[in-house]
């Protein structure tokens, strides 16, 4: 375990609960993801996917509509992070951060959380030799070990891709869960319709955006083809323009194709933000897409 990270990420959360009053940091998970409890909290029409034992029958006819009791979820979830790997995450943020090292500390910071509220939580990663899919549990080992499953992951290049794994959890496992998926934009965009519309259905789905370094720039080096991109690429600002514009209109159309289904999403470019951004995917989750 590196033991320095896991201090970092301790000093990082303290500092923030100093710093501010947080009920997600205070470990308070219960008001932002809905599921089934003994806490009552309303009524609305069915949907495709409900429990028929959630069904209101006194209520529903008396109005003459569907209607499913909504329960606060459970204190004790099922968090399921998907990390992306492959090539590209060695590469930088747009802060000249490692990718990596900001998709491990966002996963870290929030297992840490989950952790502390006493969830069971799981690693799923896509490795060269298929899927890494560890068991649900809590504790710190658990949370040690992750932490070096996900390092030692994390730059290898996979079977599956980040479509495939989410498109593995939504046809294989059955539990209801909340699925954190850090990746880039092109792990994004590798996520379609369909696949969104059956991991919805009984799952929760949180996303962060490790957001990609732009061509622009001094001695930009590319990943995955090995080699320096060439000074008149590099250099030319009416590019770093086009470029800037096609991916704020690529993110914005991921953006709202997730709301459409309830997905709430960050992006995180430096590790300074990244509690920050924490925060504000829950927040999100919580008042956009469910309140």
């Amino acid at each position: 375990m590196d033991y320095d990270n896991l201090s970092k990420i301790r000093a990082q959360v303290s500092l923030y609960t100093n710093r501010k009053s947080s009920n997600v940091l205070d470990g308070d998970f219960t008001s932002v993801f809905r599921g089934r409890s003994l806490d009552f909290d309303d009524l609305r029409e069915y949907a495709y996917g409900d429990n028929i034992k959630d069904i209101d029958w006194k209520s529903s006819s008396k109005t003459g509509k569907t209607l499913v009791r909504r329960f606060i979820a459970e204190k004790k979830h099922n968090i399921l992070f998907v990390v992306d790997t492959g090539t590209k995450m060695m590469a930088d943020t747009s802060e000249y951060e490692e990718k990596a090292e900001i998709a491990i500390d966002t996963f870290g910071t929030i297992a840490y959380l989950v952790d502390k509220h006493g969830d069971d939580f799981a690693l799923m990663q896509d490795t060269e030799k298929g899927i890494d899919f560890s068991y649900f549990k809590s504790g710190a080992g658990h949370f040690e070990n992750l932490m070096v499953r996900c390092r030692q992951n994390i730059g290898r290049d996979g079977k599956t891709g980040p479509g495939g794994l989410l498109d593995y959890i939504a046809e294989n496992i059955r539990r209801k869960m909340v699925v954190v998926f850090i990746t880039d934009m092109a792990g994004m965009a590798a996520i379609n319709e369909k696949i969104l519309r059956k991991l919805t259905v009984n799952n929760d789905l949180l996303v962060i955006n490790i957001e990609d370094a732009y061509l622009y720039g001094y001695d930009v080096y590319d990943v995955e083809r090995k080699k320096y991109e060439d000074d008149y690429t590099a250099h030319r600002e009416r590019l770093y323009q086009a470029e800037w514009k096609d991916r704020n209109e690529r993110y914005i159309a991921l953006e709202q194709l997730y709301r459409r289904y309830g997905v709430s999403l960050v992006s995180v470019s430096k590790e300074a933000e990244i509690i920050d951004k924490v925060v504000e995917l829950f927040e999100r989750h919580r008042h956009d897409n469910i309140g």
